[in-house]
């Protein structure tokens, strides 16, 4: 009992803090999600079989389907020869052939030898890690939910922690602080985001916890009075203080949460809700029962009504629900969007271009919608497919026939669920609708929230299994049986928890995380060799790693170019010293652009620093032809890889314009449509057109002058 204890609690914490730090999508935070529930599912076997069952539930759909879809995973992370990759995914080939720089000294008509599918393997196995984790959540939960007492404690955490989300996003809604934290809010600081950055991943998590505070309101009105069958007026005047209290706590805390996601202003969200509701309202209608589950849903819905018409909230509100045909329309509609999506499908059809690897390759297949960026589909289904292609979409498909089949099966649910069953179903459908129009799942606290309420359901749904002797003999021997899953686990946790002890800058897809700038530690080389150790397929540290050894390089060039053109020359050591620290920042952005060959600004990096390389031999006296076409190509790749980036054009144009004098007239011609296009894209850059316009005028500057820009 003590054990079960730990872990219904462990959970209980897990789901309560997931939501704070952003939803948990900064890399730290998800590292420490998905290591939390890895140590969850050790306990979670240690339990099992020491009450004598099998240490994993081998006959369980959930299982099967679960470890199906990661297996798909596992693939895109397997080396594969140069000729089957050509079969399975060509386009994975061309992209690489194309984009993927070669080691220096490495013959370039050589094959690329074996490499895995997907196109950025660390993203992969991020997003498997997060899955697996996920998985685990929603197996402990359908064990802990067999139990009546377990599951209301559940229920009841998710209901508090969707409340505390509610005040706590109203509270600065309504002070305008705006604030989550310590950090100030930039985004959507007009509308309630509780600890959420955006708008529509708070209104997802508040729609699945809801249905549940409404039904555990309904569960309350039940007990009122003289229960079941006698009228509500007459419950309520016979029902005592303490039943009251309870209900009424419970039908406070639905309405905070309800004005909250009104205050939201997600117009998915509050449909999504709204058709969730009125679904298994009509269900239950249909089943003549749930009256008070009816009851508390009109309550709420009705006071929530009364309490947001008395506001601004609701013009705005309403003022965004006209304007939903919008969304659908033009270059940077929903439609636009999704149809880009769709072609990235058509590109990786059998295997996709990797699980996690949307934010990355989605670029790449931009045609629409110049400037704005777009790191995910919108619609987590169709995002799903473009990164596991095919084959995860029948393993999904798969695991969606078995489990729906098991639960079809049965006309009523476990007895003793109330209307749980039915708000878990509930905030199931309604983060179904939402995930048509946004990327909830992609958010890792709402994705673990949505795991929890499926193994929810998964239990209700299941004939409850009878209590059988414990095995004595198996019992004794429960430490020998669970070793080697639970050993498996923590094999799995060190890969989570790896990125962070390698410890320096990590990926940040948000740009929340600057790396550091100033000069370099004495002990950096140590420390950078760790972390390459311990993630080295990270292609973004290896980018911030660059990023700092290129800066400190390029910003002592610039010193010796501005004492040297007052007095003597640099000294041939120090201009060695600066040659080699320039190599090994290439080397470095070499190493990331391998593992991530479709990055824009790694090769816009690369470029930067092929220049300053450049620059450097000559001030070394050994000037090299040409410094400019040999960084071209890195420029061209990176204005193919993201075509719709106003950032990309804008710092390719910057260097163009500073190498005007440097360029014949055929590059000039290419250059001058870029940099137009450049300044067209990026309105608020005045110093990029005015720069633009000396060129044309003759005046402008030196490139040693945007070297270190």
């Amino acid at each position: 009992m003590t054990m079960e204890r730990f872990l219904l609690w462990g959970l209980i914490l897990i789901l309560a803090v997931a939501p704070l730090p952003f939803g948990s999508v900064q890399p730290r935070a998800a590292a420490a999600l998905v290591v939390a529930c890895l140590a969850l599912g050790i306990l979670w076997v240690l339990w099992r079989s020491r009450r004598g069952l099998s240490p994993l539930p081998g006959k369980d759909p959930v299982l099967a389907v679960g470890a199906l879809f990661a297996l798909v995973g596992a693939v895109q992370l397997v080396p594969l020869p140069e000729t089957a990759l050509r079969l399975i995914s060509p386009k994975a080939v061309e992209l690489r052939e194309r984009y993927e720089p070669r080691a220096a000294g490495e013959n370039p008509s050589r094959g690329r030898g074996w490499q895995p599918l997907s196109l950025y393997p660390w993203a992969t196995r991020q997003a498997l890690l997060r899955f697996i984790a996920c998985l685990i959540a929603a197996l402990v939960t359908i064990d802990l939910a067999g139990r009546e007492t377990w599951r209301r404690t559940l229920a009841m955490a998710l209901v508090a922690s969707g409340g505390f989300q509610a005040v706590y996003g109203l509270s600065e809604y309504f002070s305008g602080r705006q604030h989550i934290f310590g950090y100030a809010k930039r985004y959507y600081t007009e509308v309630a985001t509780g600890t959420f950055i955006n708008r529509n991943h708070f209104a997802g998590y508040l729609e699945m916890t809801l249905p549940l505070a409404i039904a555990l309101a309904s569960l309350s009105l039940a007990r009122l009075g003289g229960g079941a069958g006698v009228p509500i007026t007459r419950r309520l005047a016979e029902a005592s203080g303490r039943e009251m209290f309870a209900a009424s706590v419970l039908l406070l805390l639905a309405l905070t949460m309800a004005v909250a996601l009104v205050c939201s202003q997600s117009r998915m969200g509050i449909t999504s809700v709204l058709l969730a509701l009125l679904s298994v309202g009509l269900f239950l209608a249909w089943r003549g029962r749930g009256r008070s589950f009816a009851l508390a849903a009109v309550i709420v819905a009705g006071a929530t009504l009364l309490l947001v018409g008395q506001g601004s909230a609701a013009g705005s509100v309403l003022e965004r629900f006209l304007g939903t045909a919008k969304e659908f329309q033009g270059d940077f509609g929903r439609w636009s969007i999704w149809a880009q999506a769709a072609g990235m499908l058509a590109a990786f059809p059998l295997f996709g271009a990797g699980f996690g690897s949307f934010p990355y390759v989605f670029p790449v297949f931009r045609t629409a919608a110049e400037g704005a960026s777009f790191p995910h589909a919108h619609n987590d289904f169709l995002e799903l497919a473009a990164e596991t292609g095919a084959a995860g979409c029948v393993a999904a498909l798969l695991g969606l026939f078995l489990i729906g089949r098991a639960l079809l099966w049965r006309a009523e649910g476990r007895p003793g669920f109330g209307h749980l069953g039915y708000a878990a179903s509930a905030a199931l459908a309604a983060i179904g609708f939402h995930s048509l129009t946004d990327f909830n799942l992609a958010i890792p606290s709402n994705a673990l929230t949505l795991s929890v309420l499926a193994g929810m359901v998964i239990c209700w749904m299941r004939v409850s299994a009878p209590v059988l002797a414990v095995d004595q003999a198996r019992q004794r021997r429960w430490l020998t049986r669970a070793w080697a899953p639970a050993g498996l686990m923590a094999v799995i946790a060190a890969v989570a928890v790896a990125p962070v002890l390698a410890g320096g800058s990590l990926h940040s897809k948000t740009g929340w995380e600057e790396p550091a700038a100033g000069p370099s530690r004495p002990d950096e080389s140590r420390a950078q060799r760790l972390a390459l150790l311990l993630d080295g397929d990270n292609a973004e540290r290896r980018f911030r790693i660059a990023g700092q050894e290129g800066r400190a390089a390029l910003s002592d060039l610039q010193v010796l170019l501005q004492t040297s053109a007052e007095g003597p020359g640099p000294s041939p050591v120090a201009m060695a010293y600066i040659e080699r620290r320039l190599e090994q920042a290439i080397d470095h952005q070499i190493g990331g652009l391998r593992f991530l060959p479709t990055s824009s600004a790694g090769h816009l990096a690369l470029g930067q620093l092929e220049l300053g390389r450049c620059a450097a031999a000559a001030l070394a006296g050994a000037a090299q032809e040409d410094c400019l076409a040999q960084a071209m190509p890195q420029f061209r790749s990176a204005l193919q890889l993201n075509p719709m980036s106003a950032a990309t054009h804008s710092g390719v144009a910057r260097i163009l314009v500073a190498s005007w004098p440097l360029l014949d007239a055929q590059a000039r011609s290419e250059a001058a449509s870029v940099i137009e296009r450049a300044v067209a894209l990026n309105p608020g850059e005045q110093d990029l057109a005015a720069t633009w316009r000396g060129v044309q005028a003759g005046t402008g500057p030196r490139l040693a002058e945007r070297l270190t820009e």
